[in-house]
């Protein structure tokens, strides 16, 4: 009896979200309406999300039948605008993202690992999307390493902004560099071609790890020496408290700080962790 009322249940919600979507069936060309761009980013966040999970884990999670999910990636069907921002809704208060680069970063601790898989920049960058959809990013600064580059090039197909990778050797007879210190030995040079960022721009700033201070306060250094404006820091982890103290310090403005793995939190979950392990000794 039990099992027959389940059934029923999840009948009765595959039935509901059908109806919601008959209008939108096979309109690809609708979904990629500018003005219709929820559905769009549904259906990217939706692509990257099965990396990650199998339909059945994103039924559970989003409480959309998984049937409905599969129609949806392999574009069956467009949802129509409402159900999709249901779905966006479900997605952000769920903290489904969230829950899996912390997942990534406890069990395995390396970043290579996360950044290596397929759907992690676009997850990143529909993350910064969401968070800044409101504002004009004209550039793109990324830290002078492979990912970081790999997720710049993310962001600013994303933004629609010209991507400007920063290096540590010159690729352009016009640059703008600064001098950072690595260690109370080393110190390395940050090089950016000067005409890549244009006076006044609005710009992302976007490192892997938020806590080489030293780097990322360079890259702010080169981004105030072209009067630009940081709309927003990203960075896939870090300790967002310091990030945010770095900004303000050094900017004099509010922007928005985007930070994947928070180390802050990872080290309260672990902490919490330690302490249920000494309970149950």
């Amino acid at each position: 009896m039990e099992i027959l009322e389940r059934v029923n249940t999840m009948s009765e919600r595959h039935d509901s979200w059908h109806k919601q979507d008959e209008d939108g069936k096979n309109n690809f060309f609708d979904m990629l309406d500018s003005s219709k761009n929820v559905k769009l980013m549904v259906f990217r966040l939706l692509g990257a999300l099965k990396y990650f999970y199998s339909f059945k884990e994103l039924e559970e999670r989003l409480n959309v039948p998984a049937q409905i999910l599969w129609r949806y990636v392999t574009l069956r069907t467009v949802p129509e605008r409402s159900t999709a921002e249901k779905i966006l809704n479900k997605i952000r208060s769920s903290h489904i993202i969230d829950d899996i680069l912390s997942k990534y970063y406890i069990e395995n601790e390396e970043l290579w690992s996360l950044l290596s898989n397929p759907g992690i920049m676009t997850l990143a960058g529909l993350r910064a999307l969401d968070d800044l959809k409101d504002q004009k990013i004209n550039v793109i600064v990324s830290a002078p390493d492979s990912y970081a580059a790999a997720l710049g090039a993310t962001f600013s197909s994303l933004f629609h902004a010209k991507l400007c990778a920063a290096s540590h050797s010159p690729y352009s007879k016009h640059i703008i560099s600064k001098n950072y210190k690595v260690s109370s030995e080393f110190f390395d040079v940050l090089l950016l071609p000067r005409e890549c960022i244009s006076r006044k721009s609005k710009i992302i700033i976007v490192t892997i790890d938020g806590n080489k201070t030293a780097l990322l306060s360079s890259m702010i250094d080169l981004a105030i020496t072209r009067q630009t404006h940081v709309e927003g820091i990203v960075a896939v982890m870090g300790s967002k408290s310091k990030i945010e103290e770095l900004a303000k310090t050094k900017l004099k403005y509010n922007t928005k700080t985007i930070v994947l793995i928070n180390t802050d939190d990872i080290k309260e979950i672990k902490h919490k962790e330690q302490s249920v392990k000494v309970d149950f000794k």
